[in-house]
């Protein structure tokens, strides 16, 4: 499990900053884009995000979209920063081979290219140091929480089942039976005061080898509120390197990245590693 931390060029975080550029850049773009893109981050801070987008991230916004060759044609000369399945997400030309790092958690089918990841990267680090901030990227089981599978629970632990708290109200509770995913999960011990202080030093990451639904859903029970980890939230298929955490897919400088993880076998070797 690992700890990490990103952000980008304004008040917030990297990939909720990259998502309100991208909703811009997708509402002004080219007539190319396809209505039918699913968002995977599409909710209220949509709208508040547009709101923040500082003049740096708007830097890609300034890319000369087409010029003239020699013959009079008009040529592109985006330099292509980054797609949404095959269509850039600055000019909206569509493109065969695509090429990056895939960022799914921040967008669905989002991918960015090497300049414009260190160009974030760069941004986001002096943004974070201006809030004397860093990043932590968190795991989940044995780190912050512990889950079980309902169907694994012995007979001396039947009791448990009566006396798990309401879904309804799980900002008091910290024993949660959760039947849509046939688990149990208890919530390590003052692990919400952590987040709370830790967030004031921190941006902070959930990073877990599970799946990503297991992982939405460990972050509502976490962050009811959603104040700490917004999008946030990656997940085994945001991985690029097999069983292993790589802080390629975190938008933030690695020597500005501390990780928390119980398993240094599955954590990319890093100085910031704590277990």
């Amino acid at each position: 499990m690992s700890v990490a931390t990103d952000s980008l060029v304004t008040s917030s975080s990297s990939s909720d900053d990259f998502a309100a550029l991208l909703d811009a850049e997708l509402d002004s773009g080219s007539s190319d884009a396809s209505p039918d893109l699913d968002d995977d981050v599409v909710d209220d801070d949509r709208i508040k995000r547009r709101k923040i987008v500082h003049e740096e991230t708007q830097v890609s916004t300034s890319y000369k979209i087409s010029e003239k060759n020699s013959d009079g044609a008009i040529t592109s000369s985006c330099p292509h920063p980054g797609f949404l399945r095959d269509m850039c997400i600055r000019c909206g030309e569509r493109i065969d081979d695509v090429g990056g790092v895939a960022f799914g958690y921040i967008h669905k089918d989002l991918r960015l290219g090497t300049d414009e990841i260190s160009r974030l990267r760069d941004a986001d680090v002096r943004t974070l140091l201006s809030r004397k901030k860093l990043h932590l990227v968190l795991d989940l089981d044995h780190t912050l929480l512990n889950s079980t599978r309902l169907d694994d629970i012995s007979l001396e632990e039947e009791y448990l089942h009566s006396r798990v708290d309401s879904l309804q109200d799980i900002s008091k509770g910290s024993l949660f039976r959760l039947d849509m995913m046939r688990m149990m999960t208890k919530l390590r011990p003052f692990v919400r005061n952590f987040l709370q202080e830790a967030s004031n030093m921190f941006e902070m990451h959930i990073y877990t080898m599970g799946e990503r639904a297991y992982a939405i859903e460990m972050a509502k029970l976490l962050d009811p509120e959603n104040v700490y980890f917004n999008s946030r939230v990656i997940s085994q298929a945001d991985c690029t390197q097999r069983h292993q955490k790589g802080l390629d897919v975190v938008l933030g400088q690695e020597s500005a990245v501390l990780i928390l993880d119980d398993t240094e076998a599955v954590s990319i070797l890093s100085t910031s590693f704590m277990k």
